[in-house]
């Protein structure tokens, strides 16, 4: 193991809109692992509300992006980045004493590791929440991470596959993809706990449904299905005007058999397709 290897810096990246009601554990969790995270980043897409007054209370720097998208704002603070390790973690994410340590120990013991996921727990007793994390914790010790499972890589291995995905949706499985064609993801089974609330929001099978519908369309269609996908569900859903910012929570927008249908017939020109 090499000087360089024991000295491996880790920063956290934290993609915002709106979230100065659950922003502020985040940061505290976040403070609690006291020397692993040698800086925290606050991506901001545009917050109306505290967020970044309240990430500057908490000493996190801020990157205002102008470009509206979770991936397009995370891969905007990833440039301004010299840390060797990167930690994607969500504003609804808290995480347990050490989880950061137990990051930087593994890319340390493990050079050829070029990165992986924390994994999750729901925030909530019901059984259901049981089932999605067993569920994701397979599919995540296969390479196949989400990006509510706090997924981190080594900035310079993602930088030769085209740095951070700079996409407004499915950032975290281009991002998956991308880590298992450097090598062999981990995941470190040190769970943050994430709020439930899209799932409360819409509920669970509309959740999962809704979630299926946009990994067949983007596994159609690739990167070019994001932005017609992020401004179909979380942008002007109602031809109102509206910008995403509009509204609190970008993921309120529905999801439907003939919203999928349009993306699909605007991103493939594959014609008049219909769901069902």
């Amino acid at each position: 193991m090499t000087d360089r290897d024991r000295d491996l810096r880790l920063a956290v990246v934290i993609p915002t809109l709106n979230e100065e009601s659950s922003l502020g554990a985040t940061l505290a969790s976040l403070r609690a692992q006291g020397d692993d995270v040698a800086r925290i980043v606050v991506a901001d897409g545009g917050s109306r509300d505290g967020t970044v007054a309240l990430a500057d209370e908490h000493g996190a720097c801020v990157v205002v992006v102008p470009r509206q998208g979770r991936g397009c704002q995370i891969a905007a603070a990833v440039g301004h980045l010299d840390e060797e390790i990167i930690v994607v973690i969500h504003a609804d994410m808290t995480l347990p004493p050490g989880a950061l340590a137990s990051v930087r120990e593994r890319l340390v013991s493990d050079p050829a590791c070029p990165g992986g996921c924390l994994g999750h727990r729901f925030d909530s007793p019901r059984l259901i929440y049981r089932l999605i994390e067993l569920w994701d914790r397979w599919r995540a010790r296969l390479g196949h991470s989400y990006g509510d499972q706090a997924q981190f890589f080594r900035r310079d291995l993602i930088a030769r596959e085209g740095g951070f995905p700079e996409l407004s949706i499915m950032e975290d499985v281009e991002l998956s993809r991308r880590l298992r064609r450097l090598g062999r993801p981990v995941y470190l089974d040190r769970p943050a706990v994430v709020s439930p609330r899209r799932f409360e929001r819409l509920g669970w099978w509309g959740t999962v449904r809704r979630n299926l519908r946009i990994r067949i369309l983007y596994g159609l269609s690739g990167t070019r299905a994001c932005r017609a996908l992020y401004e179909n569900y979380y942008g002007n859903a109602g031809g109102r005007g509206e910008t995403v910012a509009d509204s609190p929570m970008p993921e309120e927008q529905p999801v439907t058999d003939s919203s999928v249908a349009k993306v699909i017939n605007s991103v493939t020109g594959w014609g008049p397709w219909r769901a069902g």
